[in-house]
């Protein structure tokens, strides 16, 4: 997949992406400039909120935890007036003595994380213990007021790479280019971790990460999407059982999807 199309040129967020151009089942293509995803906003340069603010950008919609936004802070686009929606998909845990653990600990309150290295099991763990923060993004994604939508986690990979699938899926795009899309991580993850690697305690925080969780294989989208017709009968399915409104769902495809291009 040409991802050159679809990259936005941002010099402190390497992973800012358009959703735009896929086709969907139907024949119809989704819009352009309406729904992004990307890595953490944090470092934006003047010149990027200026080209954010270019680009209309009215709502971000942050799914990191609340340690992550704690550590970072929203980075400059806080003044600008956009709204912003912090929707944490995994929780920290929390001590008997009301502290949150530390990074070695328990994950998140409610089901423990899948044993292992499997991300694709990951992935469906965050539907889990996630759901509500992917259900509220998606409940976001149905009213038009919100566009243009930008959702981001730390690197755009993982918790942001569930709701795009998700939100690609209730669209109608196909497994093959919901994967595809997923991979285009891939060219920016070294650009990525260059950052982290700048950021104090990094080296600390990394030693507790099994290497894995790194990676970006077409082969953990593709198990995510199989885990996700198994258990939940597909991305609308789930999303239905998750509390989201039919109606919202319609909505969310009505702003986003228009004629073929």
């Amino acid at each position: 997949m040409d991802s050159t199309a679809r990259l936005v040129a941002l010099e402190g967020s390497f992973n800012f992406r358009d959703l735009g151009g896929y086709a969907t089942g139907d024949g119809r293509t989704v819009r352009w400039g309406r729904l992004y995803r990307s890595d953490a906003l944090h470092e934006l340069t003047p010149a990027d909120v200026a080209h954010l603010r270019a680009l209309g950008l009215r709502t971000v919609v942050d799914l990191r935890t609340e340690r992550e936004l704690d550590r970072s802070g929203r980075g400059p686009l806080e003044p600008e007036g956009i709204a912003f929606h912090h929707l944490a998909v995994v929780k920290e845990g929390v001590r008997g003595d009301g502290t949150a653990e530390g990074a070695a600990g328990r994950e998140a309150v409610g089901a423990p994380a899948p044993v292992g290295d499997d991300l694709a099991e990951r992935y469906l763990w965050y539907l889990d213990v996630g759901g509500d923060a992917i259900a509220g993004a998606l409940t976001l994604f149905g009213g038009a007021e919100h566009y243009p939508l930008v959702f981001h986690c730390a690197a755009g990979k993982d918790r942001t790479g569930v709701l795009a699938a998700l939100v690609l899926g209730i669209l109608g795009v196909d497994r093959d280019t919901i994967v595809a899309d997923y991979v285009i991580t891939a060219e920016r993850i070294r650009l990525i971790l260059d950052r982290w690697r700048a950021e104090p305690g990094f080296a600390e925080r990394m030693a507790k990460v099994p290497p894995s969780r790194f990676s970006v294989e077409a082969a953990t989208m593709v198990g995510f999407l199989d885990g996700l017709q198994t258990r939940y009968g597909g991305a609308r399915s789930w999303a239905l059982g998750a509390g989201v409104e039919a109606a919202t769902l319609d909505r969310m495809s009505d702003l986003l999807v228009g004629p073929p291009s």
